[in-house]
């Protein structure tokens, strides 16, 4: 499987339950960061696993941050409600990235004091990733957090699901059941909020180019070069 892909990213179970927070994952198998549950994850992935999204808030004493650090695993913050200080003590614990900046929270937040302004403000201690499907996020929002955020710490992700590039209809996503509309948005059936995208890493592309008018330069680093350097892969 290394042939085909280069690891796993797990996006829970530790997040923020909140409303708004935890996106389209079921509270009732949102839990609280445990080691024990960790390492049962990752013995099942065999060796697989090398980004863990968690909401620092709910790892007591960054325990869990510490040993995903330890074993060569990127730890990345998202769905979360972070305060400050939580952000900057997960970071001294092994932190070194946040998952889909701009989403994974409430419509409506404190204008000043919410988790993206928090983030921005860590921009050169942390990798910002970002979904670049016009949808997600705005073409023109896109082009003022990348303006501030800058491309030489930011990776475009496509947080892409099974309808990837696909037709318009009903899949699942384990126990979930989402619908593709004809506006080639995912969601929750039923429901008006985002879960996931069916966007493609070269769709992606020519947004970034076409939409956002970044260079070729600053696509290919996002894209390309930064998620290397993220995971540590030199060859």
């Amino acid at each position: 499987i290394c042939e085909v892909i280069y690891g796993i990213h797990i996006e829970g179970p530790f997040l923020n339950k909140e409303a708004g927070f935890h996106g389209a994952h079921n509270p009732k198998w949102i839990f609280d960061a445990n080691t024990e549950l960790i390492k049962k994850l990752l013995d099942a992935a065999s060796g697989l696993i090398r980004i863990v999204t968690l909401a620092p808030e709910v790892d007591e004493e960054f325990r869990v941050t510490k040993m995903l650090a330890v074993n060569g695993i990127v730890v990345s913050a998202g769905h979360t409600d972070a305060s400050l200080d939580v952000l900057n003590g997960a970071i001294d614990n092994g932190l070194t990235m946040f998952t889909h900046l701009g989403n994974g929270c409430p419509l409506n937040m404190d204008r000043h004091d919410n988790i993206i302004q928090r983030v921005l403000s860590l921009k050169d201690k942390l990798w910002k990733t970002f979904i670049a499907d016009g949808w997600h996020i705005p073409d023109f929002a896109l082009k003022n957090y990348l303006e501030l955020a800058g491309s030489e710490k930011s990776i475009i992700v496509t947080d892409a699901m099974a309808a990837a590039s696909a037709d318009q209809g009903k899949y699942t996503l384990g126990e979930i059941e989402l619908e593709v509309g004809s506006d080639g948005i995912v969601r929750r059936a039923g429901d008006p909020n985002f879960a996931g995208s069916s966007i493609t890493m070269q769709k992606s592309r020519q947004i970034l180019l076409d939409r956002v008018n970044l260079s070729i330069d600053a696509v290919n680093s996002m894209q390309y070069d930064n998620p290397r350097l993220a995971l540590g892969i030199s060859d």
